[in-house]
C-alpha cells in the first residue's frame, strides 16, 4: 500500500508518469502500440471537448445529453444502446 501512495505522489509532481503507467497497463492487457496511441489520441479529443462544453456552462446531466447527441449522429444509437451493442461496461479498476 505504502509502495502505491508513493507511486501517486510522484505522479502528483510529474503527471507524465500516470500517462506512463497508464500505457504499461493496456501493454499488460495485450493492445497494440496503435491501439493504445488512439486510445490515448481519443482520450485527449474528449479531455478538449469537455473543457469547452465547462467553459461555455455545461454542467451535470448536461455532459450526458450532449455524448448522447454525439453518439447517435455517428452511429444511429444512444450511448447505452451502443454499448449494449458491443458490450462494454463501465469497468472500475480501482487504483492501477
Amino acid at each position: 500500500m505504502a509502495k502505491v501512495v508513493s507511486e501517486r505522489i510522484d505522479e502528483m509532481q510529474d503527471p507524465e508518469l500516470a500517462i506512463d503507467r497508464g500505457y504499461e497497463y493496456y501493454r499488460r492487457l495485450g493492445y497494440s502500440e496503435a491501439w493504445i496511441n488512439e486510445r490515448m489520441k481519443g482520450k485527449d479529443a474528449r479531455k478538449a471537448l469537455t473543457d469547452e462544453w465547462k467553459r461555455t456552462g455545461v454542467a451535470g446531466q448536461q455532459y450526458a445529453t450532449l455524448t448522447d447527441i454525439i453518439t447517435q449522429e455517428w452511429s444511429g444509437m444512444t450511448t447505452r444502446q451502443y454499448k449494449n451493442f458491443k458490450g462494454l461496461k463501465k469497468k472500475i479498476y480501482g487504483i492501477i
